[in-house]
């Protein structure tokens, strides 16, 4: 976001610029976010910046807590197992009812999805690519004719939305995921259920893999700079 956009003032402009910074991860996750700090960067009124927080915790990209305040949305290894447990169950179901190709025009459509997100993730914007990742999937879960199950596919992936991007300036895990968005297309367009499934199945497990890795690293140094082991400089420099 340009220095124009940010000084805006609205609420749409500081949550765009909160949820680019906890996408690239320059909001680290357990961070604590200030009122006063994010209102004398931007322009905002309080209220503005309240409404970004409200906004920013529907989506699960942050949450509240008593005498903590605002932080950026956090979970434990075992909360990412069981969330992703979850998911893995819904969204294979969802995929075994693909089993007749589906109409050309929504084939056409999805593809245009993965087409924009794929632009918007080589050029690394974040916000967009973090939009259009969730329009690929909301739509192809609607498609699957089962409301409700899409409904909870809906509700799980918000919950996870700070585990799965956390992997986002990653290159490499962007290019996966592309390559696996139209991998999708394709057994959609078949009517290929089985192969829909193996795909989300990986598509799914990827990024959680890459966060508990990320979650383990940082307890890691976060020990050895409590012990004295390493310095904080040299902390800086093995994550950057």
């Amino acid at each position: 976001m340009d220095e124009t956009a940010e000084k805006s003032g609205s609420w749409e402009a500081v949550y765009k610029d909160l949820q680019r910074k906890i996408i690239s991860g320059a909001c680290r996750p357990r961070e604590r976010l200030i009122e006063d700090e994010i209102m004398t960067r931007t322009g905002a009124t309080r209220h503005g910046v309240r409404r970004a927080f409200d906004e920013l915790e529907k989506v699960g990209l942050l949450i509240r807590q008593p005498n903590k305040g605002v932080q950026v949305r956090d979970y434990s290894i075992r909360e990412v197992e069981e969330l992703y447990e979850i998911r893995e169950c819904l969204e294979t179901q969802a995929a075994r009812h693909f089993s007749k190709p589906a109409e050309p025009q929504f084939i056409t459509f999805l593809t245009n999805i993965a087409e924009k997100h794929r632009d918007a993730s080589r050029a690394m914007r974040f916000s967009e690519v973090f939009t259009l990742n969730n329009a690929f999937h909301e739509a192809l879960y609607q498609q699957a004719g089962n409301k409700r199950l899409a409904e909870a596919i809906q509700h799980y992936t918000f919950s996870t939305h700070p585990i799965r991007t956390r992997a986002f300036p990653s290159e490499e895990m962007r290019e996966v995921a592309i390559k696996e968005h139209f991998e999708m297309v394709d057994a959609i367009r078949d009517g290929d259920g089985s192969r829909l499934e193996e795909i989300i199945r990986a598509h799914i497990s990827r990024p959680k893999e890459f966060y508990l890795r990320a979650t383990n690293f940082e307890a890691s140094l976060e020990e050895e700079l409590g012990n004295g082991m390493i310095s904080p400089v040299s902390s800086t420099r093995l994550q950057g």
